[in-house]
């Protein structure tokens, strides 16, 4: 029979047996690359990245990957990331995020740090995973556009507004609507010229701190009778509720 060539499938790029590079997602929808030993663990993963970043608070931060089933997966990482991304991960592609949630704002000392701490709050809002107010999400877009650029007297009009994102993917689709709230979002931007845009983010995350749900991660289950509840935890404890969002327990 004829000799043929077997293309070699791999997931990741290898450079060798002894090396590999994965990707990294970072919060601002860029995407980094990484070279790291087989050996390497997650802890030196984050630690490069955070090097890029220039972030030294990474107590706050993590790494996590989609598995096959499609579950949201942190890394362990004190353990080897490549046996983890193998094992578990469905595609060679690692999302940075904020790991551990404070109650205030305030204790997050570098500035680097609280506009990641920004930008992952801002899309757990714009994901619709926060849930807010038509009030509340025309107050934040107002402070996002002052963060992201700053003050509006240096554009022509306010017409760069409808091409950015501002607000859930959840809320109406519907022109009418959204050119009514776009507007009011112009407003409110104009209200916060002169605003340093990391007091902007800051105001921002403030505002967001006030929101049910923020700072919580929650996992589906079942308790003993089969009916579904969630299980979650924050940094005020590990929490179960209802689907229904009733809370039955929580250990503080």
């Amino acid at each position: 029979m004829p000799f043929r060539l077997k293309p070699w499938r791999t997931r990741r790029y290898v450079l060798s047996k002894n090396c590999f590079v994965t990707r990294i997602r970072l919060l601002d929808n860029n995407v980094i690359e990484c070279t790291l030993s087989v050996e390497s663990t997650g802890q030196e993963c984050l630690e490069a990245v955070a090097q890029r970043l220039e972030l030294r608070e990474t107590h706050y931060f993590g790494l996590w990957f989609h598995t096959k089933a499609q579950w949201h997966r942190w890394v362990e990482l004190e353990k080897a990331l490549k046996k983890q991304l193998d094992k578990f991960g469905n595609e060679p592609l690692l999302f940075f995020g904020v790991m551990f949630y404070v109650p205030n704002v305030s204790r997050l000392e570098q500035e680097v740090t609280r506009y990641q701490y920004y930008l992952q709050v801002k899309k757990e809002v714009l994901d619709g995973r926060l849930q807010c107010t038509v009030e509340q999400g025309i107050r934040l877009a107002g402070l996002a556009v002052q963060a992201d650029f700053g003050d509006f007297n240096q554009f022509h009009s306010q017409d760069f507004l409808r091409e950015y994102v501002l607000f859930p993917v959840t809320w109406s689709h519907v022109d009418e609507v959204l050119e009514e709230w776009t507007h009011k979002v112009a407003e409110e931007h104009k209200s916060h010229c002169r605003m340093q845009q990391a007091e902007a983010e800051l105001l921002y995350i403030k505002e967001v701190e006030k929101l049910d749900g923020f700072g919580q991660e929650s996992f589906a289950a079942k308790d003993n009778y089969t009916n579904d509840i969630y299980i979650g935890v924050s940094f005020i404890g590990v929490f179960v509720k209802h689907r229904n969002g009733r809370s039955i327990m929580l250990h503080r």
